[in-house]
Parts: C-alpha cells; structure tokens; sequence
C-alpha cells in the first residue's frame, strides 16, 4: 500500500473510531447525534475509497464488477451525506430521500454478480443457476420477512415497501454473493468473505435499524450503531482486493457442482420452515403474509421447474451417453476390424496371439497347450492388381477371406495381416498330421479359379508358412516371425505349397537380411565386378559375349541368384544394372580400340530398370558417352517379364534406338504365340534346364528342337546356355541352333583372360 494510502487510510480510520467512542461516552443528545454521522460519513467514505482503489488496480475483464461494487459503496456515502443533511434541517421522515439511495446499492451489486456469474456459464447450466438463485434468494427474503415484520401495523403502504425493500436488496446481494462461489467454482479467498459479510452487516444492520426506528427505540450513541461502519469497512476492504475467478483444482470444482446439486432442497427447507413459522404467527400482518406465502410457492415452484431441467439433462446425457457408446463400439470395429474383408487386423491379431501365447505358456508341459499360427501369401496377386486395378484387387481379396473363412470351418482365428496375408491362429492343435492336412486344404482351396464379374476366372494360388508355439518359438514375435520365414521357404521353392518352420530357415532368412543391408554399400565399396562367357557359333568361332555380374562379400563369392532378387526387392537393381550396362559398354570399347573383334555384348536387364522413367535415353547417352553403337549390345530380358503387355511399348521403343532383344530363359514362362510373334525380339535363348537334360530325355530333346524350329519359322536367332558335353552340342546343331555358350567351351572369364583365349585380332588392313 502506498505511504498516501495508508496515511489518509490511518487518519479517516482512526477519526471514525474516535467519533464512535466519543458518542458513547457524551451527555448530549445533539452530540451524540453529530458524532454518529461522523463515524458513519468517515467510513463510509474511506470504504468507497477502497473500492476505487481496488477498481483502478483490477483486471480489464473484472473492471464492470468492481465498477458495480464502487456504485454501490458511493450509493451509500452520498446517501450518508443526504442524511446529514436531513439531520442538519431537523426533518427526518420514514422512509427518507437517504434511503431511496440506500435501497439502490444492493440490487445494483445483485445485477451485477449475476451478470459475471452467468457470463462464464453455457446456456444448460445457465437454466438450473437462474433457477437455483431464484429459489434460494426468494426462501431466504420469505424466512427473513416472517420473523423480521412486526406483528403490529406498520403505518402505510411507503413504509411497509421501504422494510420489505432492505432485506430484498442487502440479502438478495449477500445471496448472489454466496451462490456465485458453487456455480462458477470461484476461488474464495478472504476479500470474497469480507464483501459477503458486509452484504450481510448492511442488510441486518439496516432491518434492525428500521424496526427500532418504527419502534422509537431507535437512541444516538448506542454500540449497535457501529455496525454500519463495520459492515461499510468490510465491503471497502474486500472490494480492494476482490478477484472473481474459477479455481483450477477440478477436484474443488465438482466438490462445488456437488453442493448446488443440494441448493433446491435447502431453498424448499427454508420455505418449508418459513411457512410454520407464518401459520403459528400471531396476526395482524395480512397484507404481508400473503406476500410471504407468495414467495413460498414460488420457491417450490423453481426447485420444481429446475428438477425436471435436470431430468432432462440426466435423459438428454443418458442418450448421450449411448451414442458415445455407440461411437465407441464403431471405434473399436475400425480399429481392430479390417474394412475391407470385415477380418478381424493386424492389431487385433496381434493381441489375440499374444493373450494366447501367455496362457498356453502357464501350461507349458501340457502336450495339447500348443499354438498354432499359419501364415497365408496369396500369390501373383501383385500382378492382378496392377493389371485389373484395385476393384477387382478389392474383390479378389474379400472372396480369399470368404474363401479361407469357409474352409476352415470355424477352425481357429482367421485374420488380414496386411495387403495379401492372412493368419489362421489356432489353439491347442491335435498333431503335425492334422495342420498339414488344413494347410493343404487351404492351398487346395485357394488355387481353385477366382470367379471375378469384371475380368471372368483368375487363377493365383496361396503359399503358406506354419510355426508352432512352444515348439518352433519362445514368444509370440518369434512365431510370426518364424511363419514368415516358412513362407519364404515356400515362396522360394516355387510358391502353391505349404512349408513348417525349421531352424535352417531362420539361418537363411538372417543370410538375407545381412546381405541385403551390405547389398546397400556394395556398389560404392567397389565389390562388383563383370566377367564374361563367350558365345560361339558352330565353327567355334566367338561370336558374342554375355557380361555377368559378380559379387564378392569377405572374400566370398555371393551367388547371383542369391543376391539379384535382393536387388530387385530393394530397388538397387536400378543403380547397379546402369553400373552393369556402364561396365560392359566400356569393356566393349576397350576391346575393339585393343583390335580384338567382338561381334556383340550381351547384358541382362531387369523389369525394374525398364520401368524407369526415361530408361531408353540413359542408354543412349551411356552408348555414346562410351564410343559403342547400340547395335553391337544385346539386351537380355527374361520371358515372363518381357510378355508383360506393360512392357511392350518401352520393348519397342529399345528396338528402334537398334538394340537387340533376347527373350532369356525361354521355355520357362508362359508364351503366347500371339504374343511372340508382336514382340520386337530378335534373339530366343534356350534355359540351361531343356539343354542339361537333351541327351536323356526325349522332353527336353523335343523342347528344344521345338525352339529352333519356332525361331526359324519367327526369323529368330537362338543361343543354347548351358551347353557342357559334346552330345549336347551335336544334337543342338542339328536341330539348327547357330550360338551356344557353357562350360564345354569356357566359364566366365576375366576380361583380359576371354581376349587372351577366345577373341581374334581384326585383319591388319
């Protein structure tokens, strides 16, 4: 407080004080009389300072509340000095002019606490607060009025308003007061309480002032008379530091929405009472008893009204309730629910194996605790997708649900664990024996041709891998993963099967993935290298060669049918297959600029690369950034993957830049003649399987006379891989074949080492 502050705040203080005690000890009426206004002129003015000082220093948000408060405390001061003046004239009627401005504080405080307290609540809660205040005020102004009239007449109409109008407005405004603490959750600190007493010290003060003026007992100087300034004093002080705020603690908060819950019952209490004590009173206060009685009704009336808001909030909350239930179940479908199949997902599965794992694990030496998990991959279903679009992918993946769900015959927990996998977790399974017969139920099931509206019967198939719990994994994790690496075996087996889970496929799998993560690095390190086999015609002479990529990790050569699939999983095949192409290209040139004469240089190239945007003309400019035409490389492009009526126009497009395309592995796919005979190819090489085999078997024999006689009648050249005994290549040049290559003739060579044994000078000119 500042040193001004507290000065005129010691002085009007101590002066009051003063003249209160100097009117309790003087003789003379007339004195006592001037020193009663004075303590009561100096309080009430230093409260009215008070309450500017607390308005001027409160926030922007709370500046009309205590605008309202310093209203009120001005209200009384000048109402003081009205009465002065009264004094000072010798008139002093009932009611007066003084309490016309007494009468306006209360309310005007009333208002105002009513306004802030409703402005912080929504417009239910707004409903049962007016209610709740209403009633309460009303029960505590009727129980005021029937033991504060008196029982005798009160003269006229103007005086029986002004005793009825003080109790209303100082008791209304000591009401609110109180009631805004519960309904808004306010923190209640000692100015709050300070405020709400002087409300309550000016309302009796003021009530028992009047029936003693009535009763002309009314005396200047008594001790009775300090307690206007008291209950001024208290409003000043507490209007100083008054904050109307909520609470944080939500525990206070619901500690307060729990008492207004009670506020109806003690408003009808209080009126129950009040309407004894009317009924048992002595007569003579008609007139006020029907008011009183009013009042009464009214309160049962509220709290009747503000039960049945309540009511139907609790019905409006019940159907709330229901619907966030409702809500909650679509939650929990969508969560744990696939949206497509309606299988229960990932997430569910997860759970339900876990749960089942734990309990199978508390009974571990039971023979029939065991845990079943059969992972299911339906295969090719990629190239569906990609071909029909994702409808018909849609729809083929909804009937594998149905499919699967029927066959298993309310057999286990059938699940989508992502885009094409399903799980079939079964518990406490009877043997090995009866798995292996679901599984090829399954398989069986699943290969049978898929009836689609839009593209008519589509075959697929499913692979399958099965692990056990306890005995293949020690954890649900391991199960899983344990079932994906059978998968992996049975995919790389050749897919349309089911494999159990042994230790040899983890090992593989581990291979795998350490492979694939120094497959990352292994360019930059400088670990590929390209060596190269020799093509020859039927004189033996060298017509071509084939550059083949060679992979060394520690020291140990990596087989490429190991590490191309890899590469092709993870995209690397794009960096490394160009790095190939770069290689052999320069190879080429070397050898032609050293003089040697190679006719052609063959190099693989992956589906992947040819997908890739702008492929063609990275060719080109490798060709001609390296000195070698285009014509002089043959591009290798295995059957399956050339077939594919996607590929067709890049196939093209590779043609007339004068490339030459060699359809590789033939016989392995599945060729259309149709097809063949549109495809921009120039060269069929027969797989090393039909020639391992030609001498023995009559199949392969025929296979491959078959070829050559279709690459004849196509205008096809054909090269024979593999081609390892003299029997194998005489029967291969009497079927026609004009190129072969394999170990009876060399093994991939260094590049230095073909040139040295197999490739010929150019003539000197």
């Amino acid at each position: 407080m500042p040193l001004a502050e507290r000065t005129l705040t010691a002085v009007c203080l101590g002066a009051a004080v003063l003249a209160f005690a100097a009117s309790l000890r003087v003789a003379d009426p007339a004195l006592k009389v001037f020193l009663d206004n004075a303590s009561w002129t100096l309080a009430f003015w230093l409260s009215a300072f008070w309450a500017w000082r607390g308005w001027s220093a409160a926030r922007p948000a709370e500046r009309r509340l205590h605008r309202s408060l310093l209203a009120f405390t001005l209200l009384v001061a000048v109402g003081q000095v009205v009465w002065n003046v009264q004094v000072a004239l010798g008139w002093n009627p009932f009611p007066a002019p003084a309490d016309a401005l007494f009468l306006l504080g209360g309310p005007l405080w009333a208002v105002a606490v009513i306004r802030a307290t409703f402005a912080r609540l929504s417009r239910e809660r707004a409903y049962t607060a007016a209610l709740d205040f209403g009633g309460a005020v009303l029960a505590l102004l009727a129980f005021t009025l029937v033991v504060y009239l008196p029982s005798r007449g009160v003269g006229s109409w103007a005086v029986g308003l002004v005793l009825v109008l003080y109790p209303a407005g100082f008791l209304t405004a000591a009401g609110v007061t109180a009631l805004a603490v519960p309904t808004v959750g306010l923190r209640i600190g000692s100015a709050h309480l300070l405020v709400l007493a002087g409300m309550l010290g000016y309302g009796m003060s003021w009530m028992q002032w009047n029936l003693m003026v009535i009763g002309g007992t009314a005396e200047p100087g008594m001790w009775f008379n300090a307690s206007f300034s008291l209950s001024a004093l208290a409003v000043g002080w507490g209007a100083r530091g008054l904050r109307f705020e909520a609470a944080p603690d939500m525990a206070y908060r619901h500690q307060c929405d729990r008492i207004m819950n009670y506020v109806p019952l003690m408003s009808m209490t209080l009126a129950a009472i009040t309407l004894v004590l009317l009924f048992v009173a002595p007569d003579g206060r008609t007139g006020m008893q029907v008011l009183i009685l009013a009042f009464c009704l009214v309160v049962l009336l509220l709290a009747a009204l503000r039960q049945t808001l309540v009511v139907s909030l609790l019905n409006r909350l019940r159907t709330a309730e229901a619907a966030v239930l409702r809500n909650e179940e679509r939650l929990y479908q969508v969560a744990h629910f696939d949206a497509l199949t309606g299988l229960p997902n990932r997430r569910y599965f997860d759970d339900a194996l876990e749960r089942a794992v734990a309990d199978a694990s508390r009974y571990a030496q039971a023979p029939d605790r065991r845990v079943a998990l059969l992972l299911i991959d339906l295969d090719h279903f990629k190239s569906v997708n990609e071909t029909y679009g994702h409808r018909v992918g849609d729809a083929l993946l909804t009937e594998a649900a149905q499919r699967i769900t029927r066959l298993l015959a309310g057999q286990g927990l059938v699940s989508r664990l992502a885009n094409d996998q399903f799980t079939v977790m079964l518990l406490r399974p009877a043997s090995r024996t009866v798995l292996a017969q679901l599984a090829a139920t399954l398989v069986e099931g699943l290969s049978q041709p898929w009836e689609l509206s839009e593209v008519g019967a589509q075959y697929m198939g499913a692979s399958m891998g099965i692990s056990l719990y306890p005995d293949d994994a020690a954890s649900s994790m391991e199960l899983v993963q344990h079932a994906h690496s059978a998968l992996h075996a049975t995919k790389s087996a050749g897919r349309g099967s089911y494999r159990f889970y042994i230790e040899e496929f983890t090992q593989i799998t581990r291979s795998r993935l350490e492979l694939r993560r120094r497959l990352y690095g292994a360019l930059q390190r400088g670990e590929f290298t390209l060596v190269y086999q020799p093509q020859l015609n039927q004189q033996r002479k060298t017509v071509g060669a084939e550059a083949l990529l060679r992979w060394s990790v520690d020291g140990r050569a990596v087989p490429p049918d190991e590490f191309i699939p890899l590469a092709e999983e993870s995209g690397l095949i794009v960096p490394i297959g160009l790095w190939v192409f770069e290689t052999a290209c320069r190879q080429l040139a070397q050898w032609r600029a050293e003089g040697w004469q190679v006719p052609v240089m063959s190099v693989n190239v992956s589906t992947i690369q040819l997908r890739e945007p702008g492929f063609v003309q990275t060719l080109l400019d490798t060709t001609r950034r390296e000195g070698v035409l285009p014509a002089g490389l043959v591009l290798e492009i295995t059957e399956s993957q050339l077939l594919d009526e996607s590929l067709y126009a890049i196939a093209l497009d590779l043609r007339n830049a004068g490339f030459v395309l060699s359809i590789d592995d033939f016989g392995t796919g599945h060729s259309s003649l149709v097809k063949l005979k549109r495809l921009p190819v120039g060269e069929l090489k027969i797989d090393k399987e039909f020639v391992r085999d030609i001498v023995v078997d009559m199949n392969d024999r025929e296979i491959c006379a078959m070829v050559n006689a279709l690459a004849r009648t196509l205008g096809l050249e054909v090269v024979a891989e593999g081609v390892e005994t003299e029997e194998q290549l005489q029967l291969l040049v009497k079927m026609g074949c004009q190129r072969f290559q394999g170990w009876l003739f060399a093994p991939a060579l260094a590049p230095a080492q073909l040139a040295a044994q197999w490739l010929q000078k150019h003539p000197q000119v």
